[in-house]
């Protein structure tokens, strides 16, 4: 799903502050309540109404030391070339 337009996101907390409930406003944009909450909250720690990122937040499982592991285990001795 795609986030919602930065327009609509302003009507919203633009009608949040000039007093109308939030609940009157999400019937009346077709939003849920939720949203307008998190979109004010949003605005009055950012100043921004602009969506966030989706995706993109996992980290690689293999990463920092743990990266060196595979060429480090092939270059050494193994223990099975013994038994051979």
């Amino acid at each position: 799903m795609r986030p919602y337009s930065e327009g609509l996101r302003k009507r919203a907390v633009q009608r949040a502050e000039a007093g109308e409930t939030i609940c009157s406003i999400a019937a009346a944009l077709c939003i849920s309540s939720s949203c307008i909450s998190k979109w004010r909250k949003r605005q009055r720690e950012t100043t921004a109404l602009t969506p966030g990122q989706q995706g993109g937040h996992k980290p690689y499982i293999l990463s920092g030391a743990c990266t060196d592991w595979p060429r480090t285990a092939s270059s050494a001795p193994s223990v099975l070339k013994g038994l051979i």
